[in-house]
């Protein structure tokens, strides 16, 4: 039995961390349902996208008086409402907390957009880019003398994002299930996120021990120990030797002079050593230093496109991907048990929603079952 079974998420179509965050509740065992928008138009579609498959999939007309009056009915049956729309959307369909929990106060509504429900800024538009930006860790990212370079939309969309969503759902599960709360609301602001993933920086930061240059320090690609580099036939490995046993063992096995080892946190004599490392990576093609460096405390690894990642030996010994596509279960013990997939029509019925008005929001099309 997987930990969230039982509970039911109403995710209302968002994008990007949203749809994963719901992802993570169902791989961990809860059921999920999926409000799409009639009008929306995906990045991929449903049955592409690894972060939309499993769901219970239905469209329903959040214009009309007839699609919110269904998903209030629906709320008497959810323990989580997932939600991603700007501040005061959901207030103005006639889906707001207030409303929500005067349905259903147990229900647990999380509210996740990128400058919070509060602040100046709470209504503008934004990116991953953006509240990288206004959180100070994109001025951290990419090489000194080049604009700052954003890390694809991993850390604020998804590594902030969605982070703290699945976070606030098993809090606000907990705190209905164990202390009786209710009317519970979470508010997750991507750019706080961030910057609370980037707490070590910061302390670096305030410590002295941050060069506001970047590249050119510990974790930034400034070390030579710390960096990519290019090998033979054009692809890379990634050298991660930051503790002084794993760089003696990295200097053993490409045999440079043993010396180097006292020196390794000499910043004058890095450019030296990233030289030398470049030089001799470029003699060897990428899984031949692999096979150099496999099974040792040398801290060096090949760098795998998404295909190489998949077909991945230790990948595949973990089982890593289900069906070709990550998974955040893996953790679990029970990872493989199967969850019975009930269809709306059952959830429906469990809830007593009305047949009628069933087939009469079919048949002036505000409800699309999938």
């Amino acid at each position: 039995m997987k930990p969230l079974e039982g509970v039911r998420v109403l995710e209302i179509a968002s994008i990007g961390p949203g749809p994963l965050a719901a992802n993570t509740f169902l791989e961990l065992g809860a059921e999920v349902i999926r409000v799409n928008n009639p009008n929306a138009v995906d990045l991929l579609p449903p049955s592409i996208d690894p972060s939309l498959k499993n769901r219970i999939n239905i469209t329903i007309d959040l214009k009309s008086e007839d699609g919110i009056s269904l998903v209030k009915e629906l709320l008497r049956g959810m323990d989580i409402l997932l939600e991603g729309n700007r501040p005061g959307v959901m207030e103005k369909i006639g889906l707001g907390p207030e409303i929500v929990h005067n349905i259903n106060s147990k229900t647990v509504y999380i509210r996740l957009t990128g400058w919070g429900q509060e602040g100046e800024m709470k209504n503008d538009a934004g990116h991953d880019i953006n509240y990288l930006a206004l959180s100070g860790v994109l001025s951290l990212l990419g090489k000194e003398g080049s604009p700052p370079e954003p890390p694809i939309n991993l850390v604020a969309d998804y590594g902030s994002g969605t982070m703290f969503a699945v976070v606030s759902g098993l809090l606000g599960i907990y705190e209905v299930k164990n202390n009786n709360k209710e009317n519970i609301v979470y508010d997750v602001a991507m750019f706080e996120g961030v910057s609370y993933l980037a707490s070590l920086m910061f302390g670096l930061n305030d410590a002295g021990m941050w060069n506001k240059q970047r590249g050119t320090n510990l974790l930034d690609g400034g070390a030579p120990f710390y960096r990519c580099y290019e090998t033979k036939d054009s692809k890379f490995v990634a050298v991660g030797a930051l503790e002084s046993k794993f760089f003696k063992e990295l200097v053993t096995k490409l045999n440079l002079p043993n010396e180097m080892v006292s020196e390794q946190m000499n910043l004058d004599k890095w450019p030296e050593y990233e030289i030398m490392f470049k030089e001799i990576f470029l003699t060897k093609s990428r899984d031949e230093w692999t096979n150099i460096f496999k099974n040792t405390d040398s801290c060096v690894s090949p760098v795998l496109n998404l295909e190489e990642a998949r077909n991945h030996p230790h990948s595949v010994s973990r089982e890593s991907f289900l069906n070709n596509f990550p998974r955040s279960d893996n953790m679990l013990k029970g990872k493989d048990s199967k969850i019975k997939k009930n269809s709306i029509d059952s959830i429906f019925q469990e809830l007593n929603i009305s047949k009628d008005f069933i087939e009469q929001v079919e048949k002036n099309g505000t409800l699309l079952i999938e």
